[in-house]
């Protein structure tokens, strides 16, 4: 018993103590584990969790390495030192020349046919083609009074028919009897000569044979004189008009259709002939002294803003619009394409009579860059500097620079926007290579 009394505690205190040392040994290895972690953490080096780089402070600057360059075909022009007249600008349309330009209208009323319908939109008229046919239609007061005039023509015609038809059967009879006559006439010519009548029967034989003459004749002449007053035409109560085109062009307007009825001196057709236009433009009170007779204007249109036309001038307004101190310039342009249209816009570019000396370089090198205009100008091979330019006048495809460049500098023309869009770029952007 005593030995079951002593025994019997020790493995149960020993347990215990052998369950705390495996705790105290696992929580060990856990806080060693979670030290390490973080001092890993810790370690790490400070780039990795900085954030992404600002754009690059270039000043200006901007590498461009040459296989970039080749690569957009990059292209530069030098900045030219030149005398050029100065300009003056405006805005205005094409319009289509007085004498070019018809409204058909018609002097009576009437409705509205055609040969072959009216001409369409678009459509190619000559001088003196035949667009429309007016029917005209008389009031009721003046039809009545014409169906009363055709009535008594109608009857005057029928009195005609008869007395022809009379006069034909007369020439008839008259033939048959001048016939007779002749037949007596040959017969007592040849008993007098016999002696077998007297000499007054042959002479009263021959006296009717004149008469039968005479009788036929004077039928004849009657006929012929009732053929020649032909018969009476009726009056019309529809009267035709025609309209036809007074100059050769092309149609732009057709204000009626086929059946409606027109008014007089209601327009019907508008016809144009492009093949020139004139320009009107307002010109400012103040620059008007600038232009002379005889100067000539380019302009281009918002339909293709890359071709230029050049106008003449035609006349200088003499009245100046008290609201816009402006005076309307008229000038002639060749259209023989056609592609200049009525109402489009013109951007006129004038000479006017004094010169400026500016530098001059290609527009296509101009950019914009937050609200002013801006150029890369070559400095080494591969850096180009951006510089803040004032521009002057436009010459065509060129634009005069009045501050910003030296004349002999070289300009980005071909490849500026690339090169605006490497100076945007982020600092450490493809600085370690010469990739593109």
């Amino acid at each position: 018993m005593t030995d079951s009394v002593e025994h019997s505690p020790v493995p149960s205190k020993k347990a215990p103590r052998k369950g705390i040392w495996l705790v105290w040994l696992f929580n060990l290895v856990l806080v060693a584990a979670v030290g390490s972690a973080v001092w890993l953490r810790l370690a790490k080096p400070a780039t990795e969790e900085a954030p992404p780089p600002a754009a690059a402070a270039t000043g200006g600057r901007v590498k461009f390495l040459m296989e970039q360059q080749w690569l957009i075909k990059m292209k530069l022009a030098q900045v030219e030192d030149r005398s050029l007249a100065r300009q003056i600008t405006a805005t205005g349309r094409v319009i289509a020349p007085p004498d070019r330009h018809a409204t058909v209208a018609s002097p009576v009323e009437g409705i509205v046919t055609g040969v072959h319908g009216l001409p369409r939109i678009g459509q190619s008229v000559g001088k003196g083609q035949l667009l429309a046919v007016l029917e005209q239609s008389p009031p009721p007061a003046d039809a009545a009074q014409v169906s009363a005039a055709n009535a008594q023509v109608r009857i005057e015609n029928a009195r005609l028919e008869a007395e022809r038809r009379r006069l034909g059967q007369l020439i008839v009879e008259t033939r048959a009897r001048l016939a007779l006559a002749e037949n007596d006439f040959e017969r007592a010519k040849k008993l007098h000569a016999d002696g077998i009548i007297a000499l007054n029967e042959w002479q009263a034989a021959q006296t009717r044979l004149k008469t039968a003459e005479a009788e036929v004749a004077s039928a004849r002449d009657q006929l012929a004189a009732l053929v020649e007053s032909r018969a009476i035409r009726p009056a019309r109560t529809e009267t035709r008009f025609d309209i036809r085109s007074p100059l050769a062009g092309t149609v732009v307007a057709v204000h009626k259709t086929l059946g409606e009825h027109l008014t007089a001196g209601e327009t019907l057709i508008e016809i144009v002939n492009l093949d020139r236009v004139w320009v009107e433009a307002p010109v400012f009170e103040r620059d008007l002294a600038r232009l002379a007779t005889g100067r000539r204007a380019v302009f281009t249109t918002s339909a293709d803003p890359n071709v230029e036309y050049v106008a003449s001038l035609v006349t200088i307004g003499t009245v100046i619009d008290e609201r816009t101190r402006a005076a309307t310039v008229v000038f002639s342009a060749p259209n023989p394409g056609r592609d200049l249209r009525v109402g489009m816009q013109a951007n006129l570019r004038l000479d006017a009579g004094d010169t400026v000396q500016a530098a001059v370089i290609p527009r296509e090198a101009v950019l914009d860059h937050e609200g002013k205009k801006i150029v890369y100008v070559l400095v080494s091979g591969e850096e180009f500097e951006r510089r803040e330019v004032t521009l002057g006048d436009e010459y065509g495809a060129r634009v005069a620079v009045l501050s910003g460049l030296r004349p002999g500098e070289r300009v980005v023309t071909q490849g500026a926007y690339q090169l605006k869009l490497q100076e945007l770029r982020p600092a450490n952007a493809g600085a370690h290579t010469h990739e593109t």
